[in-house]
């Protein structure tokens, strides 16, 4: 009975934690590849987190946006990342356009464009 009770805590726990952050996410994207991942996560309050996760390498990526149509700008508070510092939202994909080579995540959360 104890274990099932701890069961049911930690899974409502890491639902409540999903469901923050989409209620506070405005775009969400992502691209999965066999050995890692790359995820943005862009918030109410113009933040966004890029996390970009490959074995055996990781990084977290954190700043600012301005959107202007169908084109977001990021501000990095560290270094700019290979694919650049300017994407376009088109459909549902992101394209990043400015870097060594064009990063694409698939948006499965978008309230900017609606």
């Amino acid at each position: 009975m104890k274990r099932i009770l701890i069961s049911i805590f930690v899974c409502l726990m890491i639902l409540s934690c999903k469901r923050d952050l989409t209620k506070d996410g405005i775009l969400m994207a992502e691209r999965e590849a066999p050995i890692g991942f790359n995820h943005l996560r862009v918030f109410r309050d113009s933040t966004f987190e890029f996390e970009y996760k490959s074995f055996p390498n990781s990084k977290l990526h954190t700043g600012k946006i301005r959107i202007q149509n169908d084109t977001i700008i990021f501000k990095y508070d560290d270094s700019i990342p290979a694919f650049g510092y300017k994407a376009i939202i088109d459909g549902k994909k992101l394209i990043y356009t400015n870097g060594n080579y064009n990063e694409i995540l698939e948006i499965w959360l978008d309230s900017i464009s609606d």
